[in-house]
């Protein structure tokens, strides 16, 4: 009876540890960002900031003006690709911007994807971390005010 019982409990404890390292990792940006290798290879959910316009797919620390155009908002902070882009409903209810020429979309955004670092990626591989998304929600936001 002794047998059986520690015999279930390690199953038990083996189960929940699989579970544990099966499950995404959630981050922000910036945390990611900080230990890039740490999660390489691995999939995470991450919070951060959606910045699409011209040669430009990322996720991002923050948004913040930029400067070049009045009201006009950039990324801000880490950064790293986003390969495929995002599912049509999360993409058609993102903020607009066309200030600066070409169409510009962002938000806030959860994804949960497959990171990569260490490699190059992106337009013209300028990135060296990506995130491959395999889900995407909305988060609630609204734009800052300018300054």
């Amino acid at each position: 009876m002794k047998k059986i019982a520690l015999s279930l409990l390690l199953v038990s404890l083996l189960a929940s540890s699989l579970a544990a390292c099966s499950s995404p990792v959630e981050l922000t940006v910036t945390q990611l960002m900080a230990s890039p290798s740490k999660y390489d290879g691995e999939v995470v959910t991450v919070n951060g900031y959606y910045f699409q316009g011209w040669e430009t797919v990322l996720l991002c620390e923050g948004l913040k003006y930029s400067g070049l155009a009045e009201g006009h908002l950039g990324p801000d902070g880490a950064i790293m690709w986003v390969e495929g882009g995002l599912p049509l409903e999360v993409y058609e209810n993102l903020y607009v911007q066309s200030d600066m020429g070409p169409e510009e979309r962002y938000g806030k955004i959860r994804v949960k994807g497959k990171f990569e670092t260490g490699g190059q990626y992106g337009h013209l591989s300028a990135h060296h971390s990506r995130i491959t998304p395999q889900a995407v929600e909305l988060l609630p936001w609204s734009p800052p005010a300018p300054d």
